[in-house]
């Protein structure tokens, strides 16, 4: 799998469990603002030919309006584009091992932060208001014991099975630590 093969940094055993985005709606609405944005424009120009038809008739200033309404559209398109940008690198990955948080902040500027499951102090879903509730998305708070004390996975799909799944495998790891230190003190009991 490409997600797989392209965690950074990853361990020689380490194991996806969770690869999780922000929820699809929030690209979808931020999208929809920026289409009603895009028609602008539009309405201007409408406004001008029947209220005002003697500027769209005067070649400099159509000119002028035709240039503004370019570097308009040109900015549109940055921002669309821009919001897709921001959806699509912010990505937070659970392995069996450790939690990473790679975010997009603006264009040119990422922020990736990882912290191992034995860090992990507490995990909340946080699910506010109507939209969230019915499409199912909210916040994860992982509230660890490094120098970054708490990464948010804003707006992800189903909060509450993404908490369950991350103490889930916090109880593994600490299963597994128990066990591999009970394996290296037995040798060391049966020499003596």
């Amino acid at each position: 799998m490409y997600i797989e093969k392209h965690i950074p940094n990853r361990e020689k055993d380490e194991k996806l469990v969770l690869f999780l985005r922000r929820h699809w709606i929030i690209l979808i609405i931020k999208w929809l603002v920026i289409i009603v944005i895009a028609f602008v424009p539009l309405a201007l120009y409408l406004f001008l030919s029947y209220f005002e038809p003697e500027v769209l008739d005067n070649n400099i200033y159509y000119a002028f309006l035709f240039l503004l309404s370019s570097l308009y559209y040109l900015f549109t398109l940055l921002f669309f584009l821009n919001a897709f940008i921001d959806y699509y690198l912010d990505v937070w990955i659970v392995t069996d091992h450790r939690i990473i948080n790679i975010e997009q902040r603006g264009l040119f500027n990422r922020e990736i932060a990882e912290h191992t499951l034995e860090r992990i102090q507490d995990v909340t879903a946080i699910q506010k208001g109507f939209w969230q509730t019915l499409f199912s998305y909210g916040d994860v708070h992982v509230q660890t014991a490094g120098e970054i004390q708490r990464f948010i996975f804003r707006q992800v799909n189903d909060p509450f099975n993404v908490v369950r799944i991350i103490n889930e495998e916090i109880k593994k790891f600490q299963k597994n630590e128990e066990h591999e230190l009970m394996e290296k003190i037995r040798p060391q009991n049966s020499m003596e």
